[in-house]
């Protein structure tokens, strides 16, 4: 039988270690968290490649003219803000996980394999590298192992459906923004416009989750398998996935504030390179 005494000290380790489990993450911890895990260089690339996709719509075709193009892309420097993004994901991950949780997810992220998968994803989040991403396509879909492996992550991260949520609530935002401008005081029949955003993204939807299929492939070509198989096991903890299902959601919900009001600009730049002279 364990002797009072000892009973007292069991009790209060185990106090101390559950207060341990349950305690606030600190501010450290989570600053560190989003730098190691390249969470804020990624969102500093977002203008960039919005940059970058307008033109790419340009080259193809888009009918925009000169001035008006450059007034866009000027906007988007003002309003699509990575500091406010950062700001409210890191808001978002400090009310969802404890001091632990950030312990154990900064012991792999400061481990050899979580910075050279850190580095590989960072490396993979410009716009040169979304070019070169292209361009290899075919030849990254080619190795059905890690194409496997690509759409396992896909349904760990829900990637895919992330992508298509902030597709449709960016469409939605800029239809909004300009109908608004073009007939002020007008009520917006938004579910009309919905219910054609949705069946457009249910068409889109293969070609998207092969994109996404393709960026993980080209972001991950130089790390060994057994290497991503360790990878996966580590993105299938928990810790992990709670971590990673507040930043995609929170960065869904910052991403999509900040071009709403992005498009609030763009409706304004619209309509004054449209009125008559």
């Amino acid at each position: 039988m364990i002797k009072y005494p000892y009973k007292l000290f069991l009790v209060a380790i185990f106090s101390f270690v559950s207060s341990i489990t349950h305690a606030e993450v600190s501010d450290a911890s989570i600053d560190k968290l989003l730098e190691l895990s390249g969470l804020t260089m990624q969102v500093e690339q977002f203008p960039g490649l919005i940059k970058a996709g307008m033109e790419e719509a340009k080259a193809y075709g888009a009918p925009i003219p000169d001035a008006e193009f450059s007034s866009m892309v000027y906007s988007i420097d003002e309003w699509i803000s990575p500091s406010e993004i950062i700001s409210g994901i890191r808001a978002s991950v400090k009310n969802t996980i404890n001091e632990q949780e950030a312990r154990k997810l900064l012991a792999w992220y400061e481990s050899d394999l979580g910075k050279e998968i850190t580095r590989a994803e960072k490396s993979a989040s410009t716009p040169e590298a979304y070019q070169q991403m292209v361009q290899s396509a075919q030849s990254l879909m080619a190795d059905s192992e890690r194409v496997e492996f690509a759409n396992r992550l896909d349904e760990l991260l829900g990637a895919t459906d992330m992508t298509m949520d902030l597709q449709k609530s960016t469409g939605l935002a800029v239809y909004s923004a300009i109908f608004s401008a073009l007939q002020p005081g007008t009520s917006v029949d938004m579910a009309q416009f919905e219910d054609e955003v949705d069946a457009e993204n249910a068409r889109a939807r293969p070609d998207i989750k092969k994109l996404i299929t393709v960026s993980f492939l080209y972001s991950y070509k130089d790390i060994a398998m057994d290497d991503l198989k360790k990878y996966e096991s580590f993105l299938s903890d928990s810790a992990t996935m709670k971590f990673n299902k507040t930043i995609m959601s929170s960065m869904n919900r910052e991403l999509g504030s900040s071009v709403s009001k992005w498009a609030e600009k763009l409706a304004e730049i619209f309509i004054r390179n449209n009125q008559p002279v």
